[in-house]
């Protein structure tokens, strides 16, 4: 469990109950990312803050928030995608410990923009992404993580990061790792250590 951690919820697939009720547990504090306010509702859980463009919360899901004292932050603003908005709010308010879960079904389009979103995120972010059967880990340039992993993972890059593996089946060593392949389908049996020497974010994805 990570101190001072901020859930966001967006409004795809939430995988289990249980994982989520661990998740919100676990949880400082909640931000609905518009529509994924309907995932709280139903639980009876109300966020601190809703923020997006608010066209895919439901009007008497909005009020019920704002009834029990949530702050809703219409952001109309196009450019940038509703879970982008809640990273950059996560960030102004220096809530750097970030868990997102809801990003999962739906359109590819939206999937990969949520990727997108995790990649472009402000660098000071800690950001760890709950999906049904994996667990993605955003590493940025000048980072070197320890992961306790057994199985199947894949790392991925939205531009170009310059990589060292260990503990892997298939090492790396200053490699270049891009939106490629590359890091596709890779084995641990125990323990893993990252290092993004410099470049893009790396995202990390172990399955389950």
């Amino acid at each position: 469990m990570r101190a001072n951690q901020t859930l966001l919820i967006a409004a795809g697939n939430i995988g289990s109950e249980a994982k989520l009720a661990t998740s919100i547990a676990e949880a400082s504090r909640i931000i609905a990312v518009d529509g994924g306010l309907s995932h709280l509702n139903q639980l009876g859980i109300c966020p601190r803050i809703v923020i997006g463009d608010l066209d895919s919360a439901e009007a008497q899901h909005l009020q019920w928030a704002e009834a029990n004292g949530a702050e809703i932050i219409h952001q109309k603003n196009q450019e940038n995608s509703d879970l982008s908005k809640a990273l950059n709010l996560c960030f102004e308010r220096q809530w750097n410990e970030v868990n997102i879960t809801g990003i999962e079904g739906g359109r590819i389009d939206h999937q990969l923009g949520a990727m997108a979103a995790i990649s472009d995120a402000p660098q000071n972010l800690n950001i760890i992404a709950s999906l049904t059967n994996a667990e993605l880990i955003r590493i940025t340039a000048n980072q070197k993580i320890e992961i306790d992993f057994s199985g199947t993972f894949s790392l991925f890059s939205f531009g170009q990061s310059i990589v060292t593996l260990s503990g892997a089946e298939w090492n790396l060593e200053n490699d270049v790792v891009t939106f490629s392949t590359k890091g596709i389908s890779n084995q641990s049996e125990n323990h893993l250590d990252i290092e993004v020497k410099s470049g893009n974010p790396l995202i990390f994805i172990g399955n389950n």
